[in-house]
């Protein structure tokens, strides 16, 4: 990962020179971890145009040099009176922050001593992801279908949601995941419904959905799946359901690839379902970005207007939900590529 690192780091020293900006703030993990691969809590980084310096406390200062030994690593219990330091001893000038990063508080204290506000510059670069975050983010996926694979015929009725969710959990850490890539969403009968339904201790039965939406990390890189399937003999209703949503699954599957808007997936997905009558029962996006975090940028929905580039990691999940009944949803992570996409979750 350290080659990845260092391009990265120096992708965002490009950025600073493009927008003059001599001395940058990073205090969000997500992006600390993203340009040093050092993925601790507890420091700051300092980002000029030609040197960077992470500001460590004492206790990770030699681990991160191991691990990060292309930053000046200083150890230091007052990161922010380590930094202003830095910026007079090598006079660096125009400063900035990501105000996102920080709260308002912070964030007004770092104007006082002459930062300024100028976010997005690490989000623009995680967009995009290279050989070796492709590579975590397809082994998240792999160990996440594998999970569901031997998981899938242990469910029995009289099984709870959280055993359903604690044996799936166990499974994914078994084959080498760091843990789950957020709260895993076990939704049994009505529950399956319910598109952020909280794993409870509701026993399954026979005759009934049941929606499986989880992931996990594999190297800090997320993944996520959901798949949505019959306890017992599908209903009719079920199955049409079912076929619905599979169709438009397919469809945005097909209609990801480089250059296409993101506004434009979700249409495909979203136009399919409401021909069939059920788009009021369509209640949420198509998809989102993933890599470090489960969601990033950009958004697959009807707001979005960004472009997917070839590199970035998305979900495709549609879904329909009927209230106090029960719901679908079949999601698969994907890679999109100059001419469409590749589906990591098979």
């Amino acid at each position: 990962m350290a080659n990845i690192h260092t391009e990265r780091l120096r992708q965002f020293q490009q950025l600073l020179a493009e927008n003059r900006i001599d001395g940058y703030l990073v205090t969000r993990r997500e992006d600390q971890c993203f340009l040093t691969g050092y993925f601790m809590d507890g420091y700051h980084l300092l980002i000029g145009r030609k040197k960077a310096w992470a500001l460590v406390p004492k206790m990770l200062h030699e681990q991160f040099q191991q691990v990060a030994p292309f930053y000046n690593a200083v150890a230091t219990d007052t990161p922010l009176a380590a930094a202003h330091a830095i910026i007079s001893a090598e006079g660096l000038r125009r400063l900035a922050f990501d105000p996102e990063a920080e709260t308002y508080a912070s964030g007004c204290a770092l104007c006082r001593k002459g930062f300024a506000e100028k976010g997005g510059l690490a989000a623009s670069l995680r967009e995009t992801k290279l050989g070796a975050e492709i590579a975590d983010i397809a082994k998240a996926c792999k160990i996440a279908v594998k999970a569901f694979a031997k998981l899938k015929p242990e469910i029995k009725p009289g099984m709870t949601e959280n055993q359903v969710r604690a044996r799936l959990q166990y499974l994914m850490d078994c084959m080498g995941a760091q843990g789950p890539s957020f709260a895993l969403i076990i939704g049994s009968g009505p529950n399956s419904a319910l598109p952020h339904h909280s794993t409870s201790e509701r026993k399954i039965r026979d005759n009934e959905a049941l929606l499986l939406d989880f992931g996990c990390k594999y190297n800090n890189y997320c993944s996520d799946y959901t798949r949505t399937f019959f306890i017992g003999k599908p209903t009719d209703e079920f199955k049409k359901v079912h076929a619905i949503v599979q169709r438009s699954h397919d469809a945005g599957i097909k209609a990801v690839r480089a250059g296409a808007k993101c506004i434009a997936v979700d249409k495909v997905c979203r136009d399919l379902i409401a021909a069939e009558g059920y788009g009021d029962k369509f209640i949420h996006g198509t998809g989102h970005g993933l890599g470090l975090e489960i969601h990033e940028f950009p958004r697959l929905n009807q707001k979005c207007d960004a472009t997917l580039k070839e590199g970035m990691a998305v979900t495709v999940e549609p879904g329909i939900y009927l209230h106090g009944n029960f719901g679908v949803r079949i999601e698969d992570t994907v890679l999109v590529t100059k001419t469409g996409c590749k589906i990591l979750t098979r």
